[in-house]
């Protein structure tokens, strides 16, 4: 084996590396902010912004959860299914609405069925931006979803 061949073969396996220990990184971060696991707190000490997060979306007070749900959106660390259940927990409705909006901007293909079975235990304000989201990113399912949730005929003709 040549020297040249040589490096080239240790610059891709260092490459393979980075790139293996990077995807990692991410997924444990996300687990571990949405609460799913906690294994990157046994292998490195967590950072603070991500305590702080975590703190944040466990509090008592609505509008630090706000702040939560926000900071997770903006780190790109948005777990579907974890805002599915916290929707469903959740009592203030300001979280709702932004719950319902991260979820709107991060798309997906289970969010159509999360709105169908949220629908009815939702208020007019939450349903009015569900038939918004559902307008926007599946109209051609719009009209099977009103009917099947007897939509006021203004919420879908309103901008």
């Amino acid at each position: 084996m040549t020297y040249r061949r040589r490096e080239l073969i240790i610059v891709f396996i260092f490459c393979i590396n980075i790139c293996i220990g990077f995807v990692l990184g991410k997924f444990l971060v996300a687990k571990t902010v949405s609460g799913s696991s906690a294994i990157s707190f046994f292998i490195a000490r967590p950072l603070y912004a991500y305590h702080v997060i975590n703190n944040k979306l466990y509090s008592s007070d609505p509008v630090e959860r706000l702040t939560g749900y926000c900071t997770l959106y903006d780190l790109r660390i948005v777990d579907d299914a974890f805002l599915y259940e916290r929707y469903k927990q959740e009592e203030n409705i300001a979280s709702k609405r932004i719950i319902l909006q991260i979820l709107a901007l991060q798309g997906g293909k289970d969010l159509f069925h999360f709105l169908d079975e949220v629908f009815e235990l939702s208020d007019t304000s939450l349903k009015k931006q569900m038939v918004t989201i559902v307008k926007q990113l599946y109209p051609h399912k719009l009209d099977s979803f009103a009917q099947k949730h007897k939509v006021d005929a203004q919420w879908i003709h309103t901008e």
